[in-house]
């Protein structure tokens, strides 16, 4: 069974292609605060880290009554299935597991809506507004850009979909991997002062931070309210608030990793095309889903394993079977080496 975290097999120096992480590494600034902020761990942090929501506030140009940090992303995915159900709830898939595992454990009734490698795995906003029709959610949820898929979808279509949706369904937005692509993502749903619209946003991927733990989330007023009320208090760390007042911050660093990116995101997508035992997907972020034309993805993993490798099987997404496997965008000289395996794997 695949788990969160990549590869933790005994081999320390293996390159894992099945985590999504910034290949620049942590952002100079941010390594610089973090270690002048060491002697802050004497102290207790801010119990809801108030200086780190209204430093994000201000960075969004929003109200800080419209942000909820979380321990990670995965806090917030819990913390909402928590403070807003039970209910129904709709999940888009193929799409990450442990949105449905939150909303089970909380009581909900979970329904899918499939999107499938026939269409591109893009949603059809016909279909998907059906399916809404239909089963009546009480909530939506919505990876974009979605994991597994690597597939955006814009903040136009977005906003259609709300609008041809019944207005009191709570849509969970997350734009964890936004920050690769190339869309601006929902925030302007919040702004607008949208009621049904639950944004989450993870630090950890775009900042190369994940052992940090820091995410936050964006809402209207009283759904975040109503979150509060339910959190824990101190889940997020002193070296995590610190973290997070400073992301923002990095724009040089958001602006080269863009770059880099788009530019070895599509160098990957162009290599692994030429690759005839397996098929590769579009994306729009810093990730490529992949299918095997024979065999299974254990059997490829079992084989990279031995070269110092590793990558995600993607047997466990709703929608996806042995076949599949996502690999993440790494450095230039990583991904070549992992290109070459593929290459010559099994020809």
């Amino acid at each position: 069974m695949n788990k969160h975290g990549g590869y933790q097999g005994e081999n320390k120096e293996m390159l894992d292609f099945s985590v999504n992480i910034n290949p620049l590494g942590i952002p100079a600034g941010i390594r610089e605060k973090l270690i002048a902020g060491i002697d802050e761990l004497v102290k207790y942090p801010e119990i809801s880290g108030v200086s780190a929501i209204e430093k994000i506030a201000n960075d969004l140009a929003v109200l800080p009554e419209n942000i909820i940090l979380g321990n990670g992303a995965i806090e917030l995915i819990y913390l909402f299935a928590r403070s807003m159900g039970p209910g129904k709830a709709l999940i888009v898939q193929p799409t990450f597991n442990e949105y449905e595992r939150a909303l089970k454990l909380y009581g909900w009734e979970v329904v899918h809506h499939v999107v499938t490698e026939q269409d591109g795995f893009i949603i059809n906003p016909e279909a998907l507004a059906a399916v809404i029709k239909n089963e009546k959610p009480q909530a939506v949820f919505l990876c974009n850009p979605n994991n597994p898929t690597g597939r955006v979808h814009s903040n136009g279509f977005i906003r259609e979909m709300l609008e041809h949706s019944a207005p009191e369904i709570n849509w969970f937005l997350d734009e964890s991997f936004m920050d690769f692509s190339e869309e601006s993502g929902s925030l302007l749903l919040v702004k607008e002062a949208k009621p049904s619209v639950f944004i989450l946003k993870s630090l950890t991927k775009f900042y190369a931070l994940p052992g940090l733990r820091i995410g936050y989330g964006v809402g209207v007023a009283p759904m975040i309210k109503k979150m509060e009320h339910f959190k824990e208090p101190w889940t997020i760390n002193a070296l995590g608030l610190i973290a997070a007042t400073a992301v923002y911050d990095e724009k040089d660093y958001a602006a080269k990793t863009k770059t880099y990116i788009k530019g070895e995101a599509q160098r990957v997508f162009e290599a692994l095309s030429q690759i005839k035992t397996l098929k590769v997907y579009k994306s729009d972020t810093d990730f490529h889903l992949c299918r095997l034309l024979t065999g299974t993805a254990a059997e490829l993993q079992m084989a990279l394993e031995k070269e110092g490798m590793s990558l995600r099987t993607c047997e466990d997404f709703i929608g996806l079977d042995k076949s599949y496997f996502r690999i993440a965008i790494k450095k230039e000289a990583d991904n070549t080496k992992l290109l070459t395996f593929l290459k010559n794997w099994r020809n």
